[in-house]
């Protein structure tokens, strides 16, 4: 037969060891320590996380809803770039790109002439060019500039009327502009690739962009700070490369969620416990059926605050 029973008592001797430093069930239990002095158990304290100590508050898990984002802060950098080259020996008669222009695929960046249509350009009248072109236009025509990706112009190395030899480099473009930052408030929740963000230059925040997250790695010695790589989404001509760029990575969102305070989980050997209330079953004198977890859990009381992270002065 089936009964439901708080089994608070039996809940508390698992948790117990962990609260006043004893060794849990089943392992060797090492020769009892004298009391240590106030001075140096705050010391020990200090030198690792603290452990909580159970309450008989009994505290009932809530229903709702949790969105997790963080504000970042980073620099524009460009990636996977590519250098646009002369195809011939000539001369560059009009320049339409400029530095951090957005580019689509095959936009025409410049146009130029060969060396002996610029000559036969310069030979002739002002007034006379446009017809000069015309005439000789099966022979000596403009020569249309392009790119093969879209991106962001970070270069531009010629002017109009500049000389050029074959091979010589008139652009470099990027094809992705990366964001390299970090999150700014601390951050509880995992990370994971693709999640997305919106972002806009400290100079004009008018301006927004929508940017995804491609890879992420700790601070060193932190636990809630990341360096975080992002990628801008839709390029367009605002972003540019080397500006401060802060805004919001959206983390996650649930709705109807079984929600706990975050301090009520006890960590241990990498795992959070929570101290729950469970719906119990057959019974014997050695075991007891678990059926399921109910609503309730006894709450525990933390003697001193969480520590700081070593990463929180950074970001005042």
């Amino acid at each position: 037969m089936k009964r439901k029973l708080v089994n608070a008592a039996a809940l508390f001797c698992l948790l117990a060891p962990l609260a006043y430093g004893q060794a849990a069930p089943g392992k060797k239990q090492g020769a009892i320590r004298p009391a240590q002095p106030r001075a140096e158990a705050a010391t020990a304290a200090a030198a690792g996380p603290e452990l909580p100590v159970l309450t008989p508050t009994d505290l009932e898990v809530e229903i709702g809803d949790i969105d997790v984002r963080t504000p970042v802060t980073g620099i524009t950098t460009a990636q996977e770039t590519f250098d646009v080259f002369s195809p011939f020996d000539g001369r560059i008669e009009e320049v339409r790109a400029d530095i951090f222009t957005y580019i689509a695929a095959q936009e025409v960046l410049a146009r130029m002439v060969s060396t002996e249509m610029a000559a036969l350009l310069d030979s002739t009248p002002e007034e006379g060019k446009n017809q000069t072109a015309r005439r000789w236009q099966d022979v000596y025509k403009f020569y249309d500039i392009k790119s093969d990706f879209e991106g962001v112009v970070t270069n531009v190395y010629v002017e109009p009327k500049s000389r050029v030899y074959k091979g010589d480099r008139l652009f470099t473009v990027a094809k992705k502009v990366i964001i390299v930052g970090r999150n700014t408030a601390k951050l509880y929740t995992k990370l994971g690739p693709d999640m997305s963000a919106e972002i806009a230059n400290i100079r004009n925040p008018e301006m927004k962009f929508k940017a995804k997250l491609t890879n992420f790695l700790p601070l060193k010695g932190s636990r809630f700070f990341n360096r975080l790589w992002l990628e801008v989404l839709d390029l367009r001509n605002g972003i540019k490369i080397g500006q401060q760029f802060e805004g919001e990575l959206y983390v996650g969102k649930n709705t109807g969620t079984r929600l706990v305070p975050r301090r009520q989980l006890v960590e241990f050997g990498g795992r959070k416990y929570l101290l729950m209330e469970v719906e119990t079953g057959l019974c014997t004198e050695e075991k007891t059926e678990i059926i399921k977890p109910g609503t309730h859990y006894l709450g525990v009381k933390y003697s001193q605050k969480e520590p700081e992270d070593i990463n929180d002065r950074k970001t005042r």
